[in-house]
């Protein structure tokens, strides 16, 4: 009994050790500044069924429209935001500004400006969240893909796309892979001389 939990305890700190992709947003059109400012703000998280956008608080910027280049099968919807956010399915323009330069085709689009009524967008400290159905965990970055629209930035506004990178791993991951085999050593080692 002793030895499964030790382990179980050294593969949680394998477990831990082991690095998830990491996820950013790309600037595609815009200017430097805005690009920067916007990359710097914007963060998303994905568990496989909700997309996350999160501006970050004190952020220039607010996300005016959120655009999909998802694969068939999947659709998307606006579910929930923080704040005072709100989006509605057809976004104008329709298509992610400077999208078509980067192979970025929407299929599916949301705007949160209503002609005539107060700005609705994710802005400085809020977040907007979005089903996607028909996906899976390791959609993004292969079978989907996100675009947003940022405005009231430096000098105008820019447009970004979601990126997925694999992460080189840090010095301590090594390190929490070493504690947990190290760990399972020692307790071998402690009931081999106990026997």
């Amino acid at each position: 009994m002793k030895n499964i939990r030790t382990i179980a305890l050294a593969a949680a700190l394998a477990g831990a050790a082991a690095g998830a992709n990491a996820a950013s947003f790309a600037c595609i059109a815009g200017s430097t500044s805005d690009c920067s400012e916007a990359e710097s703000s914007l963060s998303w998280t994905w568990n496989g069924l909700d997309f996350t956008i999160t501006n970050a608080t004190g952020a220039l910027g607010y996300v005016s429209e959120v655009y999909f280049d998802l694969s068939a099968g999947m659709a998307a919807s606006f579910l929930s935001g923080t704040g005072t956010v709100a989006f509605y399915a057809g976004a104008n323009p329709g298509s992610l500004p400077g999208g078509n330069t980067v192979g970025f085709v929407s299929d599916t689009s949301f705007d949160s400006d209503v002609r005539g009524q107060p700005v609705y967008g994710i802005d400085a400290g809020e977040s907007a969240t979005f089903r996607i159905l028909g996906a899976s965990a390791d959609s993004f970055g292969a079978d989907a893909t996100a675009g947003v629209h940022v405005r009231s930035l430096v000098d105008s506004s820019a447009s970004l796309v979601t990126t997925v990178t694999t992460p080189v791993p840090e010095p301590s991951t090594y390190g929490l892979l070493l504690a947990g085999l190290g760990v399972v050593g020692f307790v071998s080692r402690r009931r081999t001389k106990q026997a």
